[in-house]
Formats: C-alpha cells, structure tokens, sequence
C-alpha cells in the first residue's frame, strides 16, 4: 500500500525533526507562514518556533545553537528578511557552523507576473534569483523549490550537503508550493563526514614524527577538533603521547580546561605573557584543526620550520604539504606514529604553578580601599565566578580579549564568533545557547558598542523565561576600532603628542551615545544592575544565585583603559599614525 501523501511543509518538518531540531529561529513572513503554521497545528511536534526580534539575532542565535547541538535552522521571508539575516549567516559559513536556511519565496503566479508585467510581489526586487544567488557566496548548497514534484530531492540534498560540509545550506520555497502534496520521507538522510585520503594522512603523520625525533613538542588544539566531534580523538593522543597543549582563542573550551595537561590560550601577540614567551619555545608546534585567521594567529607566523597545522585544507609540515587529509585520521595515525621514536613532551610550567592568570588581579581585589573596574580586574574576578553551570558567550574586542584567560571548566563551556567577529553577536547567541542547553546559565560579556546593535535579544530571552547574565563592559567608545586605527589614546604616560589634535584623543565617530543599560530591564523585563568599582560588582556577583531571571549588569570602566592581552598594540603605529610619514614614534 503507497504510504500517504504530505505536505512539503510537512516533509520539511518530519526532515528536520528526525535531524533532531528542538528549535526553530526565525521572524515570521507571510511566504513562509504555511511551514510555520504546519508546525504549529502539529500538537506533537518536536520543535518549537521561536519568533526572535529580528533576523540578525535570529540568525546569532542559531548560529550558537548550531554549535552546541551539531544543527540549527532558521526561517525568514523574502527579500528584506533573508537580505537582512545575511550577516549572521556569512559569519556561520566562515566558522563552520551547520546552519539551514529557510527562505519563504512569492508564488509561482507572483513571479510570472513580475516577468509577463513587471508587477512586483512584496520584497521582490524583479529578478527571480536575487535571493538565491546572494546565498550562494556564503552556503555549500542552496535551492529554489517551485514545484512538489522535486522538494523532496532537493530538501534531501540540501540537508545531506549540511551535514557533509558541516556549513549552512539554503533552501528557497514558494509560498504555493509549501501546501502541495508529495511521498514522505522513506529513507533516512546520508549522515558521513567527508574522507580523505589515508595515504597520505600516513605520510603527514610519519613526516610530523621525523620532525618530531628527539625534540620538544606541544600540541595546539583549534575548533575543528570541537566542529567535527573530536575531542575524544584529541584527548587519546594527548594522553597517550603525555604531551602539554595549548588551544586557539578559537578553540578555546575545546576540552576541559581542567585537564592536567592544558596550559592555557595561545592567541599569538594578544596571548597571556608567559603563554605566548613558553609555547614558542617549544621545537615544534603541531596545530590540530587550527584555522589561519588574524585574530587566531595574533601576529604569530605560523610558516615556519617548526610549526605543523592541520586542518580541513590539509597538513602543513613547514615548506612540506599534504593535501586531501581527513583531520580524525590524521590525529588517529599521528598517535600511532609517534609513539614509535623518541620525542620529548614539552613542559610549558614546573609544578606547582598557580592555575589562576589572574593571581595578582585577583588579590588586589580584596584591598580595603575603592577601586575602579578595569579590564583585567573584571575579568580576574571572573574567572573565579564562572564555573560548571556556566556558558561563557563574549562579543567581539576587548570583551573577547579580555575573556580568553577564564577558566572553562567544561568541553564547549566558550562560545565566541572569533573570526567573523560581527559585533553584537554574543547577545542574541546566548538565547541560541540556553535553548541548546537548558541546564546551563549562559553568561554575556559584550561591551557598550556591541551592546547597542543587539540588544533586543534581552526581550526574546525574557520571553522564554531564561535566566541570561549580561555584562556590559561600558568604556563610552568603540575601543577596539579606535586601537586598531590610533592606539595613541590607549599609550597613558608614553602617549605622543602630535601636533594633529586629533591622533591625541578618541576619534570622534568612536565616541558612544551612553544609555543606561541597566534601566533596559524596565522595557524587556528581568534584573538590572550599575556597577562603578570593585566592590560594588562583588556585592552584585553574590546576589546572582539567587536570581532567576534575566540579568543586566551595567559595568563602567575607564574610557581608554584596556585589556592587557591587546597592549602589545601600543608598541607600534596605528594605521593612522603610520600612514602619516611627519610622525612616528620614539
């Protein structure tokens, strides 16, 4: 007997479900309505739509949420809904965060009229593809469904494609289609990752086990290792060699940073002092699933002699290359290979050294006299408040620099948008990670700046009833825009004194309008606090536990006052200062 005929709606929903979505971002449309409301007339649905602020957040959020739970998806209209969540998207592309789109697109009536008369439907621009081919620079795999006769092919290959390339897809569908009727699901989806090739992934492991003869190693761990489901591969070679690691600012909470043999974030020129002066006297650096971004590297040279990286391109050996290696096989074999010769297993610290890299802020917190919050004051303290209950999400800057060194206790215990960097991200990401993970309190450190481009996830995250912590880390300015283009500002007694005013002081167009972030409460619901030294934050710190509903906590800090993982910056010219040849630096 056929089995019954369903809805494309429908064929979508039983796909997504068996995928294992719990939850749906998006911002309701008109062209997608008929798939949101299939959802909503199945009392025994297993997602559930969460109607977000705007398509930004919706996309942030399940953008986080992709990480933690391995799939997201998010829905939006046509034109001005799919054209405004593009950011959040090409931010997951970037970081491979699998991530399926759904697009509600004009009828096939609408688009013919719009060829036949010019007639243009709402949010279309007139070109049929507009939509799609947009999509197309920052997904694996994007579709345009017109017709019941094709949407189960094409909804299949764009799932099946997610899961492959562990990257967003697309999938566009007219409003009429969404109603038709098709065969449901009879097979299950392909679910591989891809393979390379094991010959060569045995050649880069006996390559990196020469190199590694009689010398000290360490290993530095990225966020492929988390993307792909490795941590346990990791943790084996790790343990099985005895050998020290590092991870990227990236891949930071990769593992549990309580592991004996972590030793902290290596984020090249903005790393922790001792971590960055330690690890690069290792006799070689073997990166795992490590990426070859700025804000990764911080400045380090990862072409070097000494210096391995794998990652989903390959294996660079030095001058040497492997290509069309899978990074499971290559960590796998390179265990196997190592334990075969002599290597040493490079000691970053003797024992007995403090864990904490904020000892010395952490004590002068407990001086009598006030005193005003700093960067690395703050998040001293904050690495002793956030524990195992916690998710640490931190915006993009300072806030981002500033966390690196909090101690994450367990695996995927760290979100950050590190590479995209798209500010504001962490707000709305944080909604995504309390849906992922509902036994965990997800705790916001995002500065004034960031704050302000999305701050209205704070009304979505009171509306599931969520018990959120934000700290707004208020300096008045966009800091590290201003760093990055004058850091003069930031130099206290060594600043310069040019005879242009303006490389003396914050730019102008850097300066913030100063809302009070705490008041917002009062408008989205939940808690709100100020805080202006030490001690007040310690007072609010202990009230936290008891709070269970969504917190604001408005931090102020000196205006040109920075963490200490970025001060390497002032020893150089911005890119003003440098531009301008009159001037330079003594």
């Amino acid at each position: 007997m056929a089995a019954k005929e369903v809805t494309v709606a429908k064929y979508l929903q039983m796909r997504l479900e068996q995928m294992g979505l719990n939850h749906l971002f998006g911002i309701a449309g008109n062209y997608t309505a008929p798939f949101l409301n299939t959802i909503l007339e199945d009392k025994k649905s297993k997602i559930q739509v969460i109607n977000d602020t705007n398509e930004i957040n919706a996309g942030h959020c399940a953008d986080a949420y992709a990480r933690l739970r391995g799939f997201s998806a998010v829905a939006v209209t046509y034109g001005v809904g799919a054209f405004t969540l593009l950011n959040s998207v090409a931010g997951s592309y970037v970081e491979h965060c699998p991530v399926l789109v759904i697009n509600g697109a004009p009828t096939s009536s609408d688009q013919m009229k719009n060829i036949a008369q010019g007639m243009l439907a709402s949010h279309m621009t007139g070109d049929m593809y507009s939509n799609i081919n947009v999509y197309r620079n920052v997904t694996v795999a994007a579709e345009q469904v017109t017709s019941c006769v094709d949407a189960p092919y094409k909804i299949d290959a764009i799932l099946d494609a997610c899961i492959l390339y562990g990257k967003p897809v697309y999938l566009e569908v007219f409003e009429d289609v969404w109603r038709m009727t098709c065969k449901p699901p009879s097979t299950p989806l392909t679910v591989k990752a891809l393979k390379g090739c094991k010959e060569n992934a045995l050649k880069a492991a006996q390559h990196v086990a020469a190199m590694s003869l009689n010398k000290k190693i360490i290993f530095w761990g990225g966020e492929e290792i988390q993307r792909y489901g490795l941590q346990q591969e990791f943790l084996n070679l790790v343990e099985s060699t005895d050998t020290e690691f590092v991870t990227s600012i990236l891949g930071k909470s990769i593992v549990s940073e309580d592991h004996p043999k972590f030793k902290g974030v290596f984020n090249g020129n903005a790393s922790p002092k001792d971590v960055k002066e330690r690890f690069e006297k290792a006799d070689v650096k073997i990166g795992l699933g490590v990426w070859t971004t700025g804000k990764n590297l911080g400045g380090f040279d990862v072409w070097k002699d000494d210096t391995v990286l794998a990652n989903h391109s390959g294996v660079r050996m030095g001058a040497a290359y492997e290509p069309n290696v899978s990074l499971k096989d290559f960590i796998i074999l390179l265990k196997q290979e190592l334990l075969k010769v002599k290597f040493k297993a490079y000691q970053m610290y003797g024992p007995g050294r403090l864990k904490a890299s904020f000892f010395v802020a952490e004590s002068m917190t407990k001086a009598k006299p006030v005193i005003p919050v700093t960067y690395d004051l703050f998040f001293g303290r904050m690495s002793k408040f956030i524990d195992a209950r916690h998710v640490v999400v931190a915006d993009a800057g300072f806030p981002l620099l500033g966390a690196q060194g909090i101690h994450i206790a367990e695996a995927n215990g760290f979100v950050a948008q590190a590479s995209w960097l798209s500010i504001g991200y962490s707000v709305p990401a944080a909604t995504g990670v309390k849906c992922a993970r509902p036994d965990k309190r997800a705790v916001v450190f995002v500065g004034d700046g960031a704050f302000q481009e999305t701050c209205q996830a704070v009304s979505t995250q009171n509306k599931l009833k969520h018990n959120t912590i934000v700290f707004v880390l208020d300096n008045g300015i966009y800091g590290i825009e201003q760093m990055l283009v004058n850091p003069n500002p930031f130099r206290g007694k060594d600043k310069v004194e040019y005879p242009l005013p303006d490389l003396n002081t914050v730019y102008a167009y850097n300066d913030m309008h100063r809302w009070k972030y705490a008041k917002l409460v009062d408008v989205f619901g939940g808690k709100g606090f100020e805080v202006t030294n030490m001690d007040e934050l310690e007072t609010v710190l202990n009230q936290l536990d008891s709070i269970t509903e969504n917190t604001i906590i408005h931090v102020y800090l000196p205006k040109t006052d920075i963490p200490e993982a970025i001060a390497y910056k002032n020893a150089k010219p911005g890119e003003d200062e440098f531009l301008n040849k009159n001037w330079s630096l003594c």
